[in-house]
């Protein structure tokens, strides 16, 4: 038995069919509790012990799982051992727990022009996700014997639940794992087998603890920054005025804003330095450039996963609620029907976090610093209305001094009009 901590944000997806407004659902079970299939665990499972037997020189994978699918007909197929008997979701109820705010949350999105570094027109999404952290208990099996080597590795998996792992979603550690042995050869053994049933007979069989190590690791960039002006990154809602996206009562800003602000500037730069043809020029990225092997494109998953950052302050709903108009460009006026308001977060900290799901080429560290340099510098700012004084953010610590960014395999366009001169001559 597997006991798994599941921080809030996470989503194991579905079709939405009762509602149209939906883009994407969340699997529930018949009392409405966000539901994890063995299947989702399984593939974190395998991909945990395919990277130790490429490690290790093993064979774990296919002893434990069974065999991947035959490429052709008639190739040896070995049946998987493990058995994913099912799990269970319980909310942390210690999580702002008079408030009356529901597990399941809907949140929108919008895509980033990569050139603008704006909306992207018609992009406008909604999801819905699991608003609130908890354990997620999975019930296993294996039929044989699992020796200290099997279970150690089986104590270092590091669980991922669901879609948007780039973008805050299914952050997850192990919390426990405990096993035991049943044989209904034994007369206590056959007694328990014959009593007991479903979660129940896995939790009178596995008794005995496995230690769990601390694998948590360090991020991949940490760094702590301080609200500037005002900033909103805005929860969709059809009336009333703007608010900033919130969790359990605190405003944040989602991990897919951190994510499209980065992508957007590191392109940027590319751009600069390489011309266009060293970023991305497809919007639904391409698998070649060097920026969608970092941030992902629609058939791989990108490299650096940003977290979803709660602001720490004092904001409160409709406190200090902005009112604002359009003004007409030809007679300098207001325009009727324009009148809106808007009530952002004026101040406080955050965290952001990006962690590494590979192997990172030491340019993009560079890349990144130079966006957090010109995110410090005012040069850019994220969440709605950065063009009318909103989104600076300070980092709270001097940021260090970095080098220039140096892809290798790219020539600069300095180096490239220097051979057409020298080519010239």
């Amino acid at each position: 038995m597997v006991e798994i901590a599941v921080e809030p944000g996470w989503a194991v997806g579905t079709v939405p069919l009762g509602d149209p407004t939906l883009d994407r659902d969340v699997l529930v079970d018949l009392d409405g509790r966000p539901w994890v299939p063995g299947s989702s665990l399984a593939g974190s499972l395998r991909a945990h012990l395919c990277a130790h037997d490429a490690v290790a020189g093993t064979s774990l994978e296919t002893t434990l799982m069974g065999s991947r699918p035959p490429k052709r007909r008639g190739d040896p197929v070995e049946a998987s051992l493990l058995w994913l008997l099912g799990t269970r979701f319980e909310a942390d109820s210690a999580q702002t727990p008079d408030d009356g705010e529901a597990v399941l949350e809907t949140v929108g999105q919008t895509g980033i022009d990569r050139r603008r570094g704006a909306a992207t027109a018609g992009s406008l999404r909604y999801s819905r996700t699991v608003g609130r952290g908890g354990v997620l208990t999975a019930y296993l099996r294996f039929d044989g014997e699992l020796d200290g080597a099997h279970l150690a590795v089986l104590a270092g998996w590091q669980p991922a639940i669901g879609r948007d792992r780039t973008t805050g979603g299914g952050r997850a550690r192990l919390r426990s794992l405990r096993h035991g042995t049943i044989d209904p050869s034994l007369a206590h053994d056959a007694r328990t087998w014959l009593t007991h049933s479903g979660a129940a007979l896995v939790a009178a069989v596995a008794t005995t603890a496995v230690p769990v190590p601390d694998t948590g690791g360090r991020p991949w960039l940490l760094e702590n920054l301080l609200i500037e002006d005002a900033l909103l990154v805005g929860d969709p809602r059809p009336t009333g005025p703007a608010t900033p996206r919130h969790r359990g009562g605190r405003p944040l800003v989602p991990g897919s804003a951190w994510k499209g602000l980065f992508r957007s500037r590191v392109e940027y730069i590319l751009r600069s330095l390489y011309g266009d043809q060293a970023a991305c020029r497809k919007p639904g990225g391409c698998p070649d450039c060097r920026t969608c092997v970092v941030f992902g494109h629609q058939k791989a998953r990108g490299l650096l996963a940003f977290a979803d950052s709660t602001i720490d302050t004092d904001w409160r709903p409709a406190a200090a609620v902005r009112t604002q108009v359009g003004i007409d460009r030809v007679t300098g006026g207001s325009r009727d029907g324009l009148l809106f308001e808007t009530d952002p977060v004026t101040s406080g900290r955050l965290w952001l976090r990006i962690d590494a799901l590979g192997s990172v080429d030491d340019w993009v560290q560079v890349a990144v610093w130079h966006v957090l340099r010109d995110l410090h510098d005012g040069l850019i700012g994220i969440g709605s209305r950065v063009t009318r004084g909103m989104g600076t953010l300070r980092l709270a610590r001097p940021p260090q001094p970095v080098g220039p960014v140096i892809v290798p395999g790219l020539h600069t366009i300095a180096d490239a009009e220097v051979a057409g001169q020298e080519a010239q001559t």
